[in-house]
Formats: structure tokens, C-alpha cells, sequence
């Protein structure tokens, strides 16, 4: 036949060859003779022969979809469409709910499809083709495996010590209570009387009760609360929990043999291969990352040894008769986390893995559930005591695992709304919970119906809690401030509190700079939070670390930020005593790193917060380097939901007032009247206080309305200024600024006017200020709208950091405070 074939005939003796049994053989790569032997060919044909199939064999022996490879990608394809429309239509109808419940509901769909069509339907041998292996299926449980694998490789075990007595508290609670409770009402009932098998109830009442630290993290994820102070707390405490389970299930697994030495025998077995893993495996990981120079990737031969590996582990439990997974999960325990090999595991399999191959798992579990014992379920209608003592244990563990979690950490002092949302975070079930009892129901510990009962509670859990946890938390509040924080209300001489984030390297001199032009005295003192932004690979919990920068390397995370903090401590030397500068490294998830800005500048009150701008220049500022849609990003959503004043600085000028020349820092701010123009107006006027910076204030007016105000904003702006510019105080600082100080109006048309005017002061000015909303609604904006490159510039901050600017001159563009809450 062209292939090698393993023939389980026995005697063929006189019997002919089956002609019929040939054929299925040569087509389907399997067949069951007359006597009950069966035939194989391996490898089988994989593929159709096309259209010469039916010019071969005068017509098509089988159906495109039931050869094995495009029947996987029928499935893949069926399938990802399928749990990518959900997950669509939940985004736009404003539901958060998680992604794994968007692949159950494929499944599900499916399922219904299959129960609707029937036997002999179309949908029947695509899902589940004759005499075939399930290659979707077996895919699907490679992507279970790997699951598994990446969560304990983004778990982070140290979190345990790192969590406050209220987390542990409720971790510990929240797992061994449910089970505690549990144990004793199966032991006061009569055995006659138990519908519930010893294994099915332990097994119930372990997954039930334990809190997977995996599912928290991707529900906190989905919901976009990982970076919130009860979320925080959630992960400290689900990780607790999930530890707690653990040892449960240590304790209750032995318990299972009716010898004690089988028991006994078993856990020595496990020891044995939790030793191998962190006292061999672990040591060589770290080992291969010290032989690896910093920032070189990771060869292809370390990824493809750990997941041989993999394979190893889930072949060592399996053979333990345990769950395979938990071998995977081990082993990903060993892996450091938080270095390139880590980070390059999670980089390179997990979007694939998650996305493609783990929906297929998802939706072969919903397959194999009975759709019909639903209705009984859902209707409170059950005439056997089996289903509904299942339905009543996960109700019962349910509303312990709600009460616990919300009592313990309320009597902690925590408020009663942030003690309901934890504990609604805290009895989340999902994909780990519906793995085990899968494995269970492919063991036979599990009957359908309890399988499906148990899927059904998975479903409903994944779509209301998601529901009711965000009713009760509302996003848009996590960084209101009742305080006006921006530097047009502050006093001149007031203390600054400024908040500066660092990318890159080479924002670091950048942002010294700008620094240095605008600090004071000891009587008008700066504070600076310097914070280093660290993309979050290879682990799930953001991470904050506090460094003193008069204390270098002090802290764990110096490794990541040991250029910056050099930095800072030599310019903090340089000024001495007028700044005070405290460093930061933030580990954080891209998609997140708003919401750690912004808790620091809410937490330190920060008044002014500085970034960079996504594109970076060369050295000689004349050709774009590197382009971050990430940091833009980044951008957009500080300025939407920022405590205070924002400013994005554009340098491709080094604005340093000490330069070689000696000559002062020459700064221009352009003023047409707004909230934002005055935030940009002090912060520049706060510069103009320093020994070699001048000032110029442009003006902009609307042709024939000079000296005339337009309503009555723009009287009063024009009032201040005058006021600021004119009157005069005993400060030798005021003197000073009143000195360096020029005020300049002009009368302006349009947006053209406005670009010939500034294209003709571009060499006269190292630094441009400028407000986002600097001309809107203006003329001197009129006709350049629609020629906005950056929105988060504005559109004459736009024009002034664009190419076709004639000069490199740095821009620093200013936004007021947005979000003030009303007492």
C-alpha cells in the first residue's frame, strides 16, 4: 500500500479478504474485519488528492472534511470564528465577560448544532468523524497541557510572603472552610443515604472549593481590574488559596487507597519529581540564563528541551495515575520567571496557545456534556437525588466561599463594597476547575450527568459574576481627585510635584534635562517621582518596586533600572539639595501601565506628570529612530483619565540651560486663551525664574479683535496675563522672571498665518510650550485641523514636531487636569 502497515489479524487462515474491508482500510486508515480483528495503517492519508481523486478512482471515496487535516482546520476554523463572534458582541454590548466563557459558548453552539442535526448529519462527521482518531481533540489537550505549563510560569510563589495578614487570612479561609464544612456534613450522613460516591464527593468538594490564582488573574485581566487596590488583593489571597488546595489534595489523595503503604508510596512518588524539578531543572535554567548576555533572545534549543520536558512531566504524572496537567504546572513553577527564559516561553507560545489550540479543548468539553440534564436543572425540577445533590453541594460551597471571603477581609477594616467585589473575584470558576472534572469524567469518577451539571454551574459562574463584579466596580472612579492639582492653581512658590516616566535609555537625559531647566531653590522645591517602566513578561502580578535613590541598589529591582537610578543620583548630586527625587521601577502588563502612572501620582499627589513622547530622533535629531505605538498608547489613555496636569515632551533639542555656550535656554510658550494655555503659561513662568532661561509669550488673536476680548474666557485670560506680566512684587524671583520675560502679540487670520508666523521664530527658540487645546476653536487653527498627524498634541503641537518643521526644537505640550471629582 505504499505505507507501513501494523496488521492485528492474528490467523487469516482460509477467510477471504473482505473487499468492503479493504476499501476502508485504503480510505479511512482503519477497519474492522468480519472476525472481529481490527487493521490499521499508519501514518494514514492526511490530505485529499484533490481533483485527481475523482480522476483516479472515477469518483470521491470521501468527503473533503473527513480526511484528518482538513478536518482539524475545518474545526480550528469553525470553532475560532465561532468563540471570536461572542467575544465581539459581548465587547460591543458593553459586557465584560471573559474569553474562555466566549469558547465555552462555542461549544455549546456546536453542541446544540449536533443534538439538532443529528446522527448522521454533516455536523456529525466533522465533530466526530469514523473511524478516526480525535485529532482535534488530542490538539486541544497539547494546548490544556501548555496552559497549565505558562500558568505556573507566570505564577509567582514569593507572593505568598509578600501578602498582607488580611490576604492570607482570606486565603486560607476561603479554601479550607468549603472543604472543612464539606468533610463533616459527608460524614454525618449515613452511608445508605449518601447519593455520592467517596471518590465524586471529594472531588467535588476539592475543585469546587479551591481558588485557581491562573483563573483570578485572567478574570482580573479580562475585567481590567489586575492594577486596582482590591484586584491587588485578590491575587495575594487567590494565590494563598490555591496553595491551600494543593495541600489539601496532598492530604486526600493518599486517603483514596485502602492501603496506607499505596498512599504513602504515591506521595513519596510526587516528592520525588517536585525535588528532580526545583533541585536540578531549576538550577540549569539559571545556569543557561547566566551564560546569556542581556538583551540577547533566547536560542530555539532551550525552548525546544523544556518542551520535551513538558511532555516528560505529563507522561510521569499520568503514569502516577494523577492528573497529567499537574506535572506541567509543577514544572512551570521551576522556571524563572522573571528572566529571558521566562519571558520568552510566554512571549512566544502563550497568544498561539490561548487563542487557536486551547479553544479546541474548551469546545471538547462542551461536546461531551448532556445538554438535556440542563433543562432539568435550570427548571429546579429533578426526580433523582444524584443530580440534585450535586446541584446543592456547588450551591452550598458557592455561598461559603461568598461569605467567607467578603466577612474576613471587611473584618479587616476593608469597605464593605471592596469585601463583596473580593469575594465575588474570590468564587470565580473556570477553565482549571473544568479541566479537572473532565479528567475525572475520562477516568469514569464522574457520570455524565454530574459532568454536565458541573459544566453547566462553570457557564453560569463565568457569565453573571463577571456581570455582577462590575456593577458593583466602577472603572472610570479609581483615579477621581477632590482636589484641583494642576500648576496654574498652585502658588509660585509652592512645592512641585512632578512625576516623570522613563521608557527607554534615552529618555532618561531628555527628561534631566528639562528638569534641570525648571527647578528652583530651596524655597520653591521640587519633587521628583522618577518611575521606570518595565513591560510585564513571564508572570502575572505587576510589580511596584520603591528605590531611594540616595541608596543605589537598594531593592529588588535595581536590576532593571540600575541605569536610571545612576542617573538620577548623579543629577541629584549635581542640584543637591533643591530637588528630591525618588525612583520607581513598575513591572507592569502594557496594556496597564496607565493605571500604575496614574495610582503613584494619586497615591504621591503629584501635580504635574511628564512623558515622552513615542518617537525617538538620533543623535544629530535628523532622522526617526524608533516608533512606539505602545508608549502612544500609553499617552492617550493618561491624558483621558490622569489626577492632575500632563505633559508629553517631545525633545529632539537637548534642553539643558547649562550648555557649552553658555548661552541662556531660550523658551517660547504660545497663548491663545484657555484653561490649557494657562497651564502651560506657569509652568514656563516657573522656568523663566531660573538664571539662564528667557522667556517670550506669544500671543495669538483673532485679526481685527486685538485688545478686544471675544467673550468673556478670553477676557479673563487676557486679564491674567496682563496681571502677570505687568505688576510687579518684592520676590527677587518675580524681578527676576519680569526681567527675562517678553510678551509679543500678533494678529492672525488662519492656520496659515499662525505656521508662516511660528516657521519664522523656529531657529530663535530652543523649547516651544504649548497647550493640547492651544488654538481650538480658534482662527489661528483654522484650515490645519484635518492636517493633525498626533491628536495627543494638539494641532499646533502637531505642527510644531513635525517634519516639516524647519528647526529640531524640542516641544513640551501641557494638559490641564481632567477628572475632578465633586464632594
Amino acid at each position: 500500500m505504499g505505507n507501513n502497515t501494523n496488521l492485528n489479524m492474528g490467523n487469516y487462515g482460509d477467510t477471504e479478504l473482505d473487499i468492503e474491508w479493504v476499501n476502508n482500510l485504503a480510505w479511512y486508515g482503519k477497519a474492522v474485519r468480519s472476525d472481529g480483528f481490527i487493521c490499521e495503517v499508519h501514518p494514514g492519508e492526511l490530505s485529499s488528492y484533490g481533483i485527481w481523486e475523482k480522476v483516479l478512482f472515477n469518483k470521491v471515496r470521501l468527503h473533503i472534511w473527513r480526511y484528518p487535516l482538513p478536518n482539524l482546520e475545518l474545526v480550528i476554523l469553525s470553532v475560532f470564528f465561532l468563540w471570536q463572534v461572542f467575544d465581539i458582541l459581548f465587547k460591543k454590548l458593553g459586557l465584560l465577560i471573559p474569553k474562555f466563557a466566549s469558547m465555552m459558548l462555542a461549544g455549546l453552539l456546536l453542541n446544540v448544532l449536533l443534538t439538532v442535526s443529528g446522527d448522521k448529519s454533516i455536523v456529525q462527521e466533522i465533530l466526530f468523524p469514523e473511524n478516526r482518531i480525535d485529532i482535534p481533540g488530542c490538539l486541544g489537550s497539547f494546548g490544556f497541557m501548555m496552559f497549565w505549563f505558562l500558568n505556573g510560569v507566570k505564577m509567582d510563589v514569593n507572593t505568598i510572603f509578600k501578602a498582607e495578614a488580611h490576604a492570607r487570612l482570606t486565603g486560607v479561609a476561603a479554601a479550607a472552610l468549603p472543604i472543612t464544612v464539606g468533610l463533616l456534613l459527608y460524614k454525618y450522613k449515613s452511608l445508605e443515604n449518601r447519593p455520592l460516591k467517596a471518590i465524586e464527593y471529594n472531588t467535588l468538594l476539592l475543585m469546587e472549593s479551591l481558588t485557581s490564582f491562573s483563573e483570578i488573574a485572567r478574570l482580573l485581566l479580562d475585567l481590567g481590574m489586575n492594577h486596582s487596590s482590591v484586584g491587588q488583593v485578590a491575587l495575594s489571597t487567590s494565590v494563598v488559596s490555591n496553595t491551600v488546595g494543593l495541600m489539601f489534595w496532598l492530604v486526600i489523595v493518599p486517603l483514596g487507597f485502602q492501603s496506607l503503604v499505596q498512599g504513602v508510596g504515591l506521595l513519596l512518588q510526587m516528592f520525588f519529581f517536585i525535588v528532580i524539578v526545583f533541585a536540578v531543572v531549576r538550577p540549569i535554567m539559571f545556569k543557561v540564563i547566566i551564560r546569556k548576555r542581556e538583551g540577547r533572545p533566547i536560542e530555539d534549543k532551550y525552548i525546544y528541551g523544556i518542551l520535551v520536558m513538558v511532555f516528560l512531566s505529563c507522561m510521569y504524572w499520568d503514569g502516577l495515575e494523577q492528573f497529567p496537567a499537574l506535572g506541567a504546572f509543577i514544572l512551570g513553577l521551576s522556571i524563572p520567571n522573571e528572566h529571558l527564559i521566562g519571558s520568552a516561553l510566554v512571549e512566544r507560545l502563550e497568544s498561539f496557545n490561548f487563542g487557536i489550540i486551547l479553544p479546541l479543548f474548551m469546545s471538547a468539553s462542551m461536546l461531551r456534556s448532556d445538554i438535556r440534564v440542563w433543562k432539568y436543572i435550570l427548571t429546579f425540577y429533578s426526580s433523582n437525588d444524584k443530580k440534585f445533590a450535586v446541584a446543592s453541594l456547588v450551591l452550598l460551597i458557592f455561598l461559603l466561599k461568598l461569605s467567607v471571603s467578603m466577612i474576613v477581609p471587611y473584618l479587616f477594616k476593608m469597605p464593605l463594597k471592596d469585601s463583596i467585589i473580593l469575594s465575588l473575584i474570590m468564587s470565580h470558576k473556570g477553565i482549571i476547575e473544568l479541566s479537572f472534572y473532565l479528567f475525572s469524567y475520562g477516568l469514569e469518577l464522574l457520570d455524565r450527568d454530574t459532568f454536565s451539571i458541573l459544566v453547566l454551574s462553570i457557564l453560569l459562574n463565568s457569565l453573571f459574576l463577571p456581570m455582577a463584579i462590575r456593577f458593583l466596580y466602577d472603572p472610570s472612579k479609581r483615579f477621581m481627585c477632590y482636589q484641583k492639582r494642576s500648576l496654574a492653581s498652585m502658588k509660585i512658590n509652592g512645592a512641585l510635584k512632578t512625576l516623570v516616566c522613563i521608557h527607554r535609555p534615552d529618555h532618561i537625559s531628555s527628561m534631566i534635562n528639562l528638569l534641570e531647566a525648571c527647578y528652583r531653590s530651596e524655597n520653591s522645591p521640587l519633587t521628583c517621582y522618577v518611575l521606570h517602566l518595565v513591560e510585564l513578561q513571564g508572570q502575572e502580578v505587576p510589580t511596584l518596586i520603591a528605590h531611594k535613590v540616595q541608596k543605589l541598589g537598594a531593592g529588588a529591582g535595581a536590576k532593571y533600572s540600575e541605569n536610571v537610578i545612576l542617573s538620577f543620583e548623579n543629577f541629584h548630586r549635581y542640584v543637591r539639595g533643591s530637588i528630591f527625587i525618588d525612583t520607581f521601577t513598575c513591572i507592569t502588563n502594557s496594556h496597564h501601565m496607565q493605571d500604575d502612572i496614574c495610582w503613584l501620582a494619586l497615591d504621591k499627589a503629584v501635580t504635574f506628570i511628564i512623558l515622552p513622547f513615542h518617537r525617538t530622533w538620533s543623535l544629530d535629531r535628523t532622522s526617526i529612530v524608533s516608533d512606539s505605538e505602545m508608549i502612544r498608547f500609553l499617552n492617550f489613555n493618561i491624558l483621558k483619565q490622569a489626577p492632575c496636569s500632563v505633559g508629553i515632551l517631545v525633545e529632539r533639542h537637548l534642553v539643558n540651560k547649562n550648555q557649552e555656550s553658555q548661552q541662556n535656554l531660550k523658551v517660547c510658550v504660545v497663548f491663545v486663551g484657555g484653561e490649557d494655555d494657562m497651564e502651560a503659561l506657569a509652568f514656563a513662568k516657573r522656568m523663566a525664574r531660573q538664571e539662564s532661561v528667557t522667556l517670550t509669550v506669544l500671543c495669538l488673536l483673532a485679526a481685527k479683535k486685538s485688545k478686544k476680548a471675544t467673550g468673556w474666557d478670553q477676557m479673563l485670560d487676557t486679564v491674567k496675563l496682563r496681571v502677570r506680566e505687568l505688576v510687579r512684587s518684592n520676590d527677587p524671583g518675580n524681578l527676576k522672571e519680569e526681567s527675562s520675560t517678553t510678551y509679543l502679540e500678533e494678529d492672525i487670520v488662519d492656520g496659515a498665518d499662525t505656521s508662516m508666523l511660528l516657521r519664522s521664530m523656529a531657529f530663535d527658540y530652543d523649547l516651544f510650550i504649548i497647550s493640547r487645546t492651544c488654538g481650538q476653536n480658534h482662527a489661528a487653527t483654522l484650515g490645519n485641523e484635518s492636517w493633525c498627524e498626533f491628536e495627543e498634541l494638539g494641532v499646533i503641537g502637531d505642527f510644531l514636531a513635525s517634519p516639516d518643521f524647519p528647526s529640531k526644537t524640542s516641544v513640551l505640550v501641557v494638559q490641564q487636569q481632567r477628572t475632578i471629582a465633586s464632594n
